[in-house]
């Protein structure tokens, strides 16, 4: 089942859409059931991390309500005008080059045109030392055959394998962490066999079997010899948004091999 309104060959607002549809489920007992393992594991994960600023880009701007006080500043990128949000293109951010000490993509590479620019443009951001954080759908799951038989929005999400997304993040002088998978009960509408299955849920996560929903990778940026300088100038070098442009994500997505 396609998302009404958009197309195979998804531009900007298709995305727009997309995103908004995808919001509007977390509303439901399998949205709700995401957002709670993965509020309860960014808790624990960014106790990990140190330094005074982060960026969160994604799916869901309230991911880190709970946790402003980890870091001093704390800013939400987002393709939507929010109060409390820097409407921004996906890959033109409004920071100096490794300015930052941690940035969440929360499905943000779910939700995007290109998804390998997306990373890209994080990975610049991030000092040093500092840390990518980074929750994606897992194709090699119950949610991924959602993906695979054209469900809804999952039909239009990345779903972007985790061993492809630690290449790209090796390639760019990342070195994977850390990585912990959630979900592992399908995302039914119903409230009642969710519970059902809490037992299952509990049984994979204790395992820490694979085959969860979504995934959460932790990178670090790798120092390689002397520790670049850190800029002590102003973490916002200028705030001039370019014009957004339209493309199709599933040309970026064959091409990204």
């Amino acid at each position: 089942m396609a998302i009404p309104g958009i197309s195979r060959s998804i531009s900007q607002d298709d995305l727009v859409r997309l995103l908004g549809v995808a919001r509007d489920w977390l509303d439901t007992p399998a949205g709700e059931m995401l957002m709670d393992a993965e509020r309860e594991l960014i808790k624990v994960q960014l106790q990990r991390c140190f330094g005074q600023h982060l960026v969160q880009y994604g799916l869901s701007p309230q991911l880190l309500d709970e946790q402003r006080s980890v870091l001093r500043n704390h800013w939400q990128l987002d393709l939507l005008a929010g109060p409390a949000c820097i409407p921004a293109e996906e890959t033109q951010w409004p920071f100096a080059p490794q300015s930052l000490d941690v940035v969440v993509l929360h499905h943000g590479l779910d939700f995007c045109l290109a998804p390998r620019a997306v990373l890209r443009e994080a990975s610049q951001s991030v000092r040093a030392g500092g840390h990518l954080l980074i929750f994606g759908f897992n194709p090699w799951s119950a949610w991924g055959f959602n993906h695979i038989a054209g469900r809804g929005w999952f039909s239009e999400a990345g779903f972007i394998s985790p061993a492809r997304l630690v290449d790209w993040l090796d390639l760019l002088g990342f070195s994977v962490e850390k990585r912990i998978d959630g979900c592992y009960r399908p995302p039914l509408a119903s409230q009642g066999w969710l519970d059902r299955l809490e037992r299952f849920e509990d049984f994979s996560a204790r395992h820490r079997l694979p085959g969860g929903g979504f995934y959460f990778l932790m990178a670090r940026r790798q120092m390689l010899g002397m520790t670049p300088k850190r800029e002590r100038g102003r973490v916002f070098p200028a705030l001039t948004f370019p014009p957004v442009v339209a493309g199709a994500r599933r040309a970026h997505k064959r091409n990204d091999k």
